[in-house]
């Protein structure tokens, strides 16, 4: 290949100091939309072009799935190697392998499948959303395969509580949240190498071109704890308080505007349910510890508030589950419903089915299967409802179940309390809206968000 061969990649002043760092491992803990993706394909690709790469070891860019590093990393590498690729090797996408005419080969892995991972040695890795993965695959897979020439490395990613991301990120000197290599301390108070070592830290307005707005309007959504982790890159702990007294408001009837007129809305149904046969089975304490079904009906105002008319919660058989569905389902009179996929929805179909022909008129049930997204139920619960609680957007109407509704959501998350209700109505948002995160979609480092300057802030 030939030496004045050079690639046109743009990064703007935060990523360019990212990109500049002397440091062997690099720990960048940055928000939404900072550009975290296009700033690891780029060093991916310098890296791969790196002449003093003499024994032409692999680079690899490694997300927490694999389908997620083809998603997000596979067409920005072609595009950003096209000049660069090996004619007489095309790129493997099954593999994820993309060769380059100087002999490189730069892989696209996922966490998820380590095979694919282990038995070659690296000149350099990129961990994507390094948060997200196990730490063995660090310290047991990626670490040693850099060792026999010295490789580098690079984490980038949103915190996600104070995990093993957090941990590493501080023994790179990330404590004090300093913007560069070598000027913070480890946890023990001595200095990191500055060659060996380097952390960074950006929030999401460190990206000069993303509008403010798009920020501020995440922030009025959001709750506190989660815009913070979210786009102010901060390690929050997400297990404290993640629902106050303060937050529950309540109205008995519809909320209505100025005029003193009902505000109009969209009905929505979603259902969390847990086991059948085992409430059956279970007698007293035991059966009190299993997890409830949990039946939500919110209206949704065009205001974007939430009505929250009613909270079912119960241990009930797969017949009377499917009637109390059915029932709330005609109450509303709505079409949209949601139910958790899975061996329990399969199980209460064909009651559904059956349930709902027997009524006067029949009720025609088109019922959207509902995930966790590969979420956490911290993390999910509180995308979804923390934000808008907070800014009083969710209101309840006051019923019998409210006692044990607001128990489960003060005492949230908490092995020792149920949380059939928070986990019901986060499903609301998740029907209503596609996925949860699908509001926020644009504001994730993926590259569906296209700015002014395609080469600048994916």
């Amino acid at each position: 290949m030939s030496d004045d061969v050079s690639l046109d990649v743009r990064l703007h002043p935060a990523q360019m100091a990212v990109f500049n760092s002397l440091a062997r491992f690099t720990m960048l803990a940055a928000g939404r939309r900072f550009g975290k993706t296009h700033l690891a394909a780029a060093r991916a690709a310098a890296k791969a072009m790196d002449p003093r790469n003499v024994q032409r070891k692999p680079v690899f860019v490694i997300a927490p799935v694999a389908t997620q590093a083809k998603l997000l990393y596979w067409t920005p590498l072609i595009d950003l190697l096209h000049p660069v690729l090996d004619p007489r090797r095309p790129p493997q996408s099954n593999e994820g392998h993309i060769y380059l005419r100087n002999g490189v080969m730069i892989g696209v892995k996922g966490a998820d499948r380590p095979d694919t991972l282990r038995g070659v040695g690296l000149w350099h890795a990129e961990l994507d959303e390094f948060a997200d993965m196990k730490s063995e695959v660090w310290e047991s897979i990626v670490r040693p395969a850099l060792a026999d020439v010295k490789g580098t490395a690079g984490f980038i990613g949103t915190p996600k509580g104070r995990n093993h991301f957090y941990d590493l990120w501080i023994e790179a000197g990330g404590e004090g949240a300093y913007r560069g290599p070598g000027t913070g301390l480890k946890a023990d108070g001595a200095r990191p190498d500055p060659l060996e070592w380097g952390a960074f830290h950006y929030t999401s307005l460190d990206n000069p071109f993303l509008d403010p707005a798009e920020i501020e309007n995440a922030r009025r959504t959001m709750s506190t704890s989660s815009f913070r982790q979210e786009f102010l890159a901060s390690f929050e702990t997400g297990a404290a308080d993640s629902f106050k007294e303060e937050w529950f408001k309540y109205s008995a009837e519809e909320p209505k505007d100025a005029a003193g007129k009902v505000v109009p809305g969209d009905w929505y149904v979603t259902v969390d349910l847990s086991g059948f046969a085992e409430v059956q089975k279970a007698v007293g304490y035991r059966q009190k510890r299993l997890d409830k079904t949990a039946i939500a009906v919110v209206k949704i105002l065009d205001d974007e508030r939430w009505w929250v008319r009613d909270l079912y919660l119960g241990r009930w058989g797969v017949e009377e589950t499917a009637r109390r569905i059915v029932d709330a389902v005609e109450s509303c009179r709505t079409m949209n419903l949601g139910i958790e996929k899975g061996a329990l929805y399969q199980a209460v179909a064909p009651y559904l089915k059956a349930e709902a022909a027997k009524r006067k008129p029949p009720i025609m049930l088109a019922v959207e299967p509902l995930s966790h997204e590969n979420r956490s139920k911290i993390e999910r619960i509180g995308w979804a409802l923390q934000g808008r609680m907070e800014h009083g957007k969710i209101i309840f109407r006051p019923s019998a179940e409210m006692k044990e509704v607001k128990d489960q959501f003060l005492n949230f998350p908490s092995a020792l309390v149920h949380d059939d209700a928070p986990d019901a109505l986060a499903y609301i948002a998740q029907l209503a809206e596609g996925r949860v995160f699908n509001r926020f979609a644009e504001m994730a480092d993926n590259n569906y968000w296209e700015p002014a300057d395609s080469l600048v802030g994916l």
